[in-house]
């Protein structure tokens, strides 16, 4: 950071804040447009003239009159939701724009926040990663059997995640492992089942399994950010949501060649997943109830917000149920995501906490990740029409999400940018 001689202490104090706080933002996972929107709310309370600029990969930050400007540009990695962050860092940034601290105590609370957030351990990540790929195989059309077939899938992938933290070469490398890893267990889980006498498809166990490694999340929030004109980034997360459906793809398809030389069955068949529209049943609460917990633990949420993310889950399952009942597959995620983005803004208004703690986990059932990658598993399977028609067809389910948050911000607002 450079910094003009007649720059005061308490600028100074500003200028830390803005950074601490955009930085602790962007590792919650927030979207851009929402960043700098709440930024910006806390630089003019605190009365400084500030420029963001927020990417996926670097944040830069100019405080000051254009000419006369403070710059700082720091290097981050692209966020994955943390709720519990996100809260944090909001509760903050909200008694600053609203005048209750001054920079020098809100530096001192973010702090305070950073130190009381606790992540989960490995062995619970892998628990959260299995949980969700248990209830994903609910609403990808299979049974109980595939339900639990897909437990050990997801908890295997979660571990293979979690060996690669820590050194960058395996970090790179933790996708494309874990898709060829979990391909492999998939089909001897599936093996294990039939040979049990088990009925369940090779099909969805490793779909439901892969299902937390696809980045539906963040094709959604590139589409979201790409339509309030942070073009920078919005594409560039698009293009790496898109590298990391290639990555996993290649990964599945290793793993089902080594699938097919030990003789197991193979599960990569072209087949493109549809959300089903199902009755509420048994199995139906269980998938929704084991994909809330496994998001209150992916998204690192605390215990007690798990209401809310249960409530999130349900809400979006609701809406996308009425919306393919009423107005048809086309239109659904529209309806879904502006009903999602509704509740969140009441949600923000009431409780004043982040729109962002609904949202979230309620899109996370809308599942585009998931046709995108059977549209890459089309390509590289040489059906390249069929697979290029799918990859689409997650495009245009992602951009209906960001219309349908576009109509939900219309209708109600969400109170200081969060």
């Amino acid at each position: 950071m450079s910094a003009a001689p007649d720059v005061t202490e308490s600028q100074l104090a500003g200028d830390r804040f803005l950074a601490k706080l955009a930085r602790m933002l962007h590792e919650a996972g927030t979207p851009a447009h929402r960043l700098e929107g709440l930024v910006t709310s806390c630089a003019d309370r605190l009365g400084l003239k500030v420029c963001v600029f927020s990417l996926p990969t670097s944040i830069n930050i100019g405080i000051g009159e254009e000419g006369a400007q403070r710059i700082m540009t720091f290097r981050v990695d692209p966020g994955s939701p943390k709720l519990a962050m996100l809260e944090e860092a909001y509760k903050v940034a909200d008694r600053v724009a609203r005048g209750d601290l001054d920079a020098a105590g809100g530096i001192t609370a973010l702090d305070r926040a950073r130190a009381r957030i606790r992540r989960p351990t490995a062995l619970v990540n892998c628990a959260g990663y299995a949980l969700f790929s248990a209830g994903a195989a609910v609403f990808l059309g299979g049974s109980w059997a595939d339900m639990a077939a897909a437990l050990p899938v997801g908890f295997v992938v979660g571990g293979s995640i979690a060996l690669s933290v820590g050194a960058r070469e395996r970090e790179l490398l933790a996708e494309f492992a874990a898709a060829a890893i979990g391909t492999i267990i998939a089909a001897l889980v599936a093996h294990l089942f039939r040979s049990a006498g088990l009925e369940s498809s090779p099909a969805i166990v490793s779909l439901a399994g892969l299902v937390t490694l696809l980045p539906g999340l963040s094709l959604a929030t590139a589409m979201s950010e790409l339509s309030t004109r942070n073009l920078a980034s919005g594409s560039a997360r698009l293009i790496g949501a898109v590298t990391t459906l290639v990555v996993v793809g290649m990964g599945a398809a290793i793993g089902d060649r080594i699938a097919v030389w030990m003789n197991l069955p193979q599960h990569t068949a072209f087949v493109v997943p549809t959300a089903q529209v199902a009755e509420i049943t048994p199995r139906l609460v269980c998938a929704l109830l084991a994909i809330s917990m496994g998001l209150v633990i992916a998204f690192q949420a605390r215990p007690r917000r798990a209401p809310i993310v249960i409530l999130s889950c349900v809400v979006g399952w609701l809406a996308i149920r009425t919306g393919r009942q009423w107005l048809g597959a086309d239109v659904a995620p529209v309806i879904a995501a502006a009903a999602i983005g509704i509740t969140g803004n009441i949600y923000a208004r009431v409780r004043r906490r982040p729109t962002l703690a609904i949202v979230l986990p309620g899109l996370a059932l809308l599942l585009p990740g998931s046709i995108g990658f059977r549209g890459m598993q089309g390509i590289i399977a040489s059906d390249t029409v069929a697979g290029l028609n799918t990859a689409i067809g997650a495009m245009i389910v992602a951009a209906s999400i960001a219309a349908g948050l576009l109509i939900a911000n219309a209708v109600l607002p969400s109170p200081r940018h969060v």
